[in-house]
């Protein structure tokens, strides 16, 4: 092109992976979106909607995983509800689709934990639009510095990648994507936005979608070139012929365009191929009809041979180059569009535009704003004007193909990770180097697998993010009511009650019980002895710990009330055993008295009840207090008409009495003397607030007086001994 001189560097070049980059867990996010990227446009089909193939990561045990999409600006979409894409995920992804219509979206997920939702993640500026591969020469690939416009829409994008130098035949790094500016690189060869950022904003706001652009044009090229190396023949470049880089790099120029079908199209889909050539063929090279549209045809069917798919073309009618056009170049373009159903469109005639050009060959924007100044935005509506709504109703759009599934499983010894992809394809490269369907893995990282089918189409598999360690730690057992400490191997429980216990796991395990229970907290109420294992995201268990042991101690029998002295009243119940001791809470007309012995001394009229609080001991010294039910309500009615001192039996058949005082009487003395008044027994008692017991079996039958005497106390009561 008038002495314009392309140079290549030419490097050996193999397969190479790229991994996609997965942030680990930060700032305890407990679940992340791996794929898509933002800025992502999926190619919607001939009814408006698509598929959006997502995957990510959790980093805590999950039942379920939910996605949805919100149009990011009020009226660029229509959201939809919540879609469940995955149940009971495994191995630390989640993976699954989601179907909309066109739009801009925000793409959100939110996991689920018992029945809760315990994280969200989302994508922003995610797209159901239009996904263009633009190829042919420099008026395709456009330059910097020719007053190129970038899109003013924000759902204008392209691919981030520059293989203008590398020329590599390997697969593109992992997708991202950004907003189409005026001195953007449109991967992998586009030079600036050229007409492409008007283009794309006269479709989104026409359709109201985002729109996608990959640029595998090279500037210089004849339909010869393209023929040539897509054969696998080298082909050389006529600017540099007699020259070290008289030859193009190996499998270029063609190899872009395939691979970005193989690659990009398979991903993102893809609505057609815009191609803008024929400025070479026209002058120097003077190619015949019959020769452009046999190459050109040619060309558009090896694309559909290598990918085994069906991309739709649409060929722009150029020849003009330093003010000459062929219309054998053009109605070699022709002849291909023309040719019955061959999804093959027909693109703007551009001969036309911008005459006299920007320089001999190529459109350009003047910084003027005279008629045909602005050849790069005139360029832009004519292609638009092309893309009419025959076109869209006619085209057939490739779909993105699904993801790939992967399966991720813990290994018997619970140290490493298997992942496993489906055998459904030709090649599996993994970004850690192998190139087997399955892989064992042992060290933290991300992984992520390439794949291809028999035609060369690459597939991204889900990345796992590996996180340390692979084997969770041996989990603790805490009683709910003291989580910061180990709880005893040895437990006890009162019949009707439950132990909480609380499994101390790292933050991507969650407790497997030996009873079969599940979660981090655990009630018991059943006697046994409980293990627990921590299982992690990945499946892998800790080694199982001796966990609880618990007695469950029997119900404690309801006590009755019997009234066993003047003042006093006595719960009955059956003896414990194993050396347990009763201790009882005693009620008044339902309220709490201070007394917790077996009798319980009771000066008042009233209901009482009793209930029995049974001490059980364990070996590592551990005490457990189980409670009865309350007994049945026991009357008492208290006697006011004996003085506050109560002596009996009276008579008594043996001799042996019972004393009891109405008051707690500190050294109280208790005499018993004849009818004569002699003194004929005599006790000291430190303090008198219980029932008493006196032996006067050693005197003969008769009366006798009993008197008790304490500190501003004493009273005295005959008693008779009647054998």
């Amino acid at each position: 092109m008038n002495n314009y001189l392309l140079l290549t560097r030419l490097f050996v070049i193999g397969l190479t992976v790229v991994s996609l980059q997965v942030s680990a867990q930060v700032n305890g996010q407990l679940i992340k979106i791996t794929y898509p990227s933002s800025r992502a446009v999926f190619q919607r089909e001939t009814d408006n909607t698509s598929t959006i193939y997502l995957s990510g990561s959790y980093y805590q045990p999950v039942d379920s995983v939910q996605a949805r999409v919100q149009a990011e600006i009020t009226g660029q979409g229509i959201g939809t509800n919540w879609v469940t894409i995955q149940r009971n995920p495994r191995g630390s992804i989640f993976q699954g689709s989601l179907r909309a219509q066109g739009g801009w979206y925000r793409l959100e997920v939110q996991a689920f934990a018992g029945g809760t939702v315990i994280a969200r993640d989302e994508v922003r500026k995610i797209g159901i639009g239009e996904v263009f591969i633009i190829t042919g020469q420099s008026n395709a690939q456009g330059f910097q510095n020719f007053g190129a416009v970038g899109a003013s829409d924000d759902r204008v994008n392209c691919v981030v990648y520059d293989n203008t130098t590398a020329n590599s035949l390997a697969d593109p790094p992992a997708p991202t994507f950004q907003q189409l500016s005026a001195n953007a690189i449109i991967g992998p060869r586009g030079q600036s936005a050229w007409c492409w950022g008007v283009l794309g904003d006269l479709i989104a706001q026409r359709f109201n979608v985002p729109v996608l652009f990959i640029n595998t044009a090279w500037a210089a090229t004849g339909s010869q070139n393209w023929a040539e190396s897509a054969q696998g023949l080298p082909t050389k470049n006529i600017y540099a012929i007699g020259t070290p880089n008289e030859l193009y790099p190996p499998g270029m120029p063609y190899a872009n365009l395939v691979i970005a079908l193989r690659y990009y199209c398979s991903l993102q889909g893809l609505r057609a191929i815009l191609w803008q050539q024929g400025e070479n063929d026209t002058f120097p090279l003077k190619t015949p009809r019959s020769t452009y549209a046999q190459r050109l045809q040619y060309l558009v069917n090896k694309t559909r041979a290598d990918t085994d798919r069906y991309p739709a073309w649409v060929l722009a009618r150029s020849s003009y180059t330093i003010g000459l056009t062929s219309q054998d170049v053009l109605q070699g373009q022709n002849d291909v569009i023309n040719t019955y159903n061959n999804n093959v469109f027909a693109g703007p005639f551009t001969d036309n535009i911008q005459i006299p050009r920007f320089d001999d060959v190529h459109f350009g924007n003047r910084t003027t704003n005279n008629p045909g100044d602005k050849g790069l935005n005139d360029l832009g509506r004519a292609w638009f004007e092309s893309l009419n709504s025959i076109f869209f109703a006619s085209s057939r759009p490739l779909p993105p193909l699904p993801t790939p599934s992967i399966t991720v499983a813990c290994n018997t010894a619970n140290n490493a990770l298997t992942m496993t992809l489906p055998n459904l394809y030709q090649s599996y490269v993994w970004d850690s180097g192998q190139r087997t369907q399955s892989i064992t893995v042992t060290q933290p990282r991300v992984y992520q697998a390439k794949l291809k089918d028999r035609f060369g189409n690459t597939f991204l598999a889900p990345a796992v993010d590996v996180q340390a360690p692979i084997q969770p730690t041996t989990p603790t057992v805490s009683l709910a009511s003291q989580p910061d400490q180990p709880a005893s191997a040895q437990q006890q429980i009162c019949a009707d009650s439950t132990l909480s216990l609380i499994a101390n796991t790292s933050a991507n395990s969650t407790a497997i019980w030996s009873n079969s229970a599940v979660g981090r907290a655990i009630s018991l109420n059943q006697p046994g002895n409980y293990a627990l294992q921590a299982v992690n995201v990945y499946g892998c268990r800790s080694p199982q710990v001796s966990g609880i042991s618990l007695t469950v101690r029997p119900k404690v029998p309801t006590p009755t009330i019997e009234q066993v002295g003047t003042y006093s009243l006595q719960a009955v119940v059956p003896p414990g055993t194993d050396g347990q001791t009763d201790q009882f809470d005693w009620l008044r007309n339902g309220e709490l008295i201070p007394q917790n012995g077996v009798v319980a001394k009771v000066t008042v009229t009233a209901n009482y009840a009793a209930r029995t609080k049974r001490t059980f001991r364990l070996s590592n010294g551990n005490n457990l207090m189980c409670l009865s039910d309350y007994s049945p309500l026991k009357s008492f009615v208290f006697n006011q008409a004996d003085g506050g001192l109560s002596v009996y039996p009276n008579p008594s058949a043996d001799g042996r009495v019972t004393v009891e005082t109405v008051e707690n009487l500190p050294d109280a003395e208790i005499d018993v003397f004849s009818l004569q008044g002699q003194k004929l027994f005599s006790g000291q008692v430190p303090v008198l607030n219980e029932r008493k017991s006196v032996d006067l079996s050693g005197l003969s039958q008769g009366v006798y007086i009993v008197r008790v005497r304490a500190s501003g106390f004493n009273v005295s009561r005959r008693i008779v001994i009647n054998r």
